[in-house]
């Protein structure tokens, strides 16, 4: 092997020598000195030293890091396709130390690609996949691995992997990475024991430190001692502790404009015990989160339930306003968590979801205190026990680096979009929450396939719910309110849409409580989606039900009787997919439905529609354009729609319908007793299939010629006064 080497790397002169077979060196000399590389491995004993103002920068070459042929640097299902830039496995007494810097080159572009490895990671998260990039620095199975002044640049990934580890010291460590580069935790102690963390900066776009266990093993004894955070997502423990963690002390923090400060997170899928944590001396500011532990961090199912006991915030003081979240599993399984001189400032302002929380006060009580299952903030004197910490001098910038030279790359643009997954990997697993802290203008709210057990309220204008995977019935939104259960039909809607201008695509919004109640004529009305909201767009959507699936509502309304005047609010469902048996899409909006299927299912009597118009004047009306009429096998009994209110007005125009279409087509409310048939407008145009039985429709409904029926096109329809043309659906 030889002793000494040089060359040339874009456009640097570089030296490395070792100075005997336990160090490696890389010093510079000259300006500075780049040393281009692809994955290192370090051996027991080793210590790679990156002198001041030398680089070892990571190549943009893909295919160095494959772990097979051309699994590095694309998108897969599962991850996990490149090798790290630096591998330690199975060693002792390895590690890196220097004033200079380990650069990821996250932000440059790849070679033989238009994007980076932090382009890829987005692109990842906007379509629901896996990024495949290098970490910087992974540690696995080894002991006594020191990292010493090190400064660690752009990742593409995680900066620090450390797993089954027994020793791990990072000392005086720095971290800089943009907030907006996705998935670059700081420093992860995963299944390790005996860790410190100390004296270390770190500016990443994920956890600034976490600490996790899987099945392989516990994490404990662990510490987080004087250190400074600063944009990333805090301190946290999880999402994975079904090895356990016990014994771990945070100490001296600061965080400074980070996503959340401290954290716990977990959920039945993948929980385990936490016990004996102490988060002690701690100081946050500029935080979205300041403080949020849950026991609920997915929706996830599963029998590895998250047990949190022994937790103890002491000494916490909170400068700026933020959301506090305390969730506690369920009454048998609550948080456990000490609160001990805990302050938050910004009280007016401040945010708080609790639930079975199961919270104590310690010595000192501080302004953060339990109210019944919950936690609540009081501005009350006798409950300032403690003395809040003198947080302000703490508060350092980051430092300067001038020994430690970055390499060009892109830095990725704040990306506005609410991003929403069930598994925990978004922004926040609720729909609702992204729809909360959306601006008030309204926003992109890009959700993940998986199940969504949750109502839906939304009331901003603007909104927009994707989901990127094309087949609408991986993303589903569910609840089990109805008519008797909610206080009314209009109460029992999973999805709530009151505010203007929302779109809504490639999604599923369902109501099954039928399926687990019978279905009575009475109390068993349980919608699906209720839209009163004006220009609204849904497209590739599944609504599914049994009665009342949809409803579709105008504005509102004035004046009464013949002079009664309703401002329409209008509605565009395109390509979408609604069941229901009895009355299933019903309302008095002014509603088009563009190739949809309409699909009854099994009932003794259906009914598609109850149209609401109620007056001769109202604006009111649902049209049927180049739709299908399904049914499930057997059903046989089934009519176009029946008038709920006297001027209901339907019109199908192009439609195919199965036989399950009684031959009248339009059936009165209720026979014999109502008489709004005489009233109603009813008409079909091109009416194929074999429930298309013109010649046995009910006498006063309407045959449409094809210049009748242009009056009904969407851009003629929908116009309005403002020339509303929803044809085209929106894209992400």
């Amino acid at each position: 092997m030889p002793t000494s080497g040089a060359s040339t790397r874009n456009g640097f002169s570089t030296q490395w020598t070792i100075a005997n077979p336990a160090k490696l060196w890389c010093c510079a000399r000259g300006h500075r000195s780049v040393f281009l590389s692809g994955p290192l491995m370090l051996k027991p004993g080793v210590t790679l030293v990156v002198s001041a103002k030398a680089v070892l920068a990571a190549s943009r070459d893909p295919r160095v890091f494959d772990v097979t042929p051309g699994s590095c640097g694309v998108l897969s299902e599962h991850g996990h396709g490149c090798k790290g830039l630096i591998s330690v496995s199975g060693t002792s007494g390895s590690g890196i130390m220097g004033d200079g810097a380990i650069d990821g080159r996250g932000g440059a572009k790849l070679l033989g690609q238009q994007m980076s490895w932090w382009d890829l990671a987005h692109q990842a998260k906007v379509t629901d996949t896996q990024q495949n990039v290098p970490w910087l620095i992974m540690v696995r199975n080894s002991t006594d691995f020191t990292l010493y002044c090190i400064t660690l640049r752009n990742s593409p990934g995680f900066h620090v992997s450390v797993n089954q580890t027994d020793g791990f010291t990072a000392w005086g460590v720095k971290i800089m990475t943009p907030k907006t580069a996705r998935n670059t935790d700081g420093i992860d102690p995963g299944s390790s024991r005996n860790v410190t963390i100390t004296h270390c900066f770190i500016h990443t776009g994920d956890d600034d430190v976490a600490v996790k266990s899987g099945r392989v093993g516990p994490a404990s004894d662990i510490s987080v001692l004087h250190n400074h955070f600063y944009s990333g997502h805090g301190m946290s423990i999880g999402s994975g502790t079904e090895g356990g963690i016990d014994h771990l002390l945070v100490d001296d923090l600061t965080i400074d404009g980070a996503d959340n400060g401290i954290r716990i997170k977990s959920d039945r899928s993948r929980g385990g015990l936490v016990e004996n944590v102490v988060y002690r001396n701690v100081c946050i500011r500029n935080t979205q989160n300041p403080i949020m532990l849950t026991q609920m961090y997915t929706t996830f199912s599963g029998d590895c339930l998250p047990v949190y006991r022994k937790t103890t915030l002491q000494n916490v003081d909170v400068l700026s306003p933020g959301t506090y979240t305390f969730l506690g599993l369920d009454t048998q399984h609550k948080l456990g968590v000490t609160l001990d001189s805990v302050f938050a400032d910004g009280l007016d302002k401040a945010e708080i979801i609790a639930a079975t929380a199961g919270i104590t006060i310690g010595p000192g009580e501080g302004n953060l205190r339990p109210n019944g299952s919950g936690v609540a903030l009081t501005t009350s004197p006798d409950a300032h026990a403690g003395v809040p910490l003198a947080c302000a001098p703490r508060f350092v910038p980051f430092p300067a680096l001038d020994t430690a030279p970055e390499l060009a790359g892109t830095v990725p643009p704040e990306d506005k979009t609410l991003y929403v997954a069930a598994d925990g990997t978004g922004d926040f697993y609720s729909i609702q929450r992204a729809i909360d802290v959306a601006p008030d203008t309204g926003a992109l709210v890009l959700v993940a396939p998986g199940t969504y057990r949750e109502v839906l309220a939304i009331s901003k204008p603007n909104i927009q719910l994707l989901s990127a995977n094309p087949d609408a019935s991986k993303t589903v939104v569910i609840n089990d309110r109805s008519a008797g259960t909610a206080g009314g039909t209009l109460h029992s809607a999973t999805v709530n849409v009151i505010g203007d201008n929302f779109t809504a695509e490639n999604i599923t919004f369902q109501n099954d409580f039928n399926a687990t109640h019978p279905q009575l004529p009475s109390g068993s009305q349980a919608l699906a989606l209720l839209v009163t909201g004006d220009r609204a767009v849904f497209h590739n959507v599944r609504l599914l039900g049994n009665q009342d699936t949809l409803y579709t509502g105008s504005k509102h309304c004035t004046g009464s009787g013949d002079t009664r005047s309703c401002a329409p609010a209008r509605q565009y469902f395109s390509d979408c997919y609604i069941e229901g048996n009895v009355d299933f899409i019903f309302g008095d909006g002014k509603t088009m439905f563009d190739h949809c299927e309409i699909h009854s299912n099994q009932h003794l009597e259906g009914f598609i529609t109850a149209q609401g118009k109620s007056y001769p004047s109202e604006d009111s009306s649902y049209v049927f354009r180049g739709c299908r009429l399904t049914a499930d096998p057997g059903v046989s009994n089934v009519y176009l729609g029946r008038p709920w209110r006297p001027y209901a007005s339907v019109v199908y125009l192009d439609t195919w319908m199965g036989d399950q279409i009684q031959p009248p087509g339009w059936r009165e409310w209720h026979p014999r007793e109502t008489s709004s048939l005489d009233t109603v407008f009813y008409a079909e145009q091109g009416s194929t299939g074999p429930g298309a039985n013109l010649a046995a429709r009910e006498p006063r409904s309407h045959q449409l010629t094809p210049e009748e029926a242009k009056k009904f096109l969407p851009s003629n329809f929908l116009r309005g006064s403002d020339d509303w043309n929803p044809v085209a659906p929106v894209k992400p």
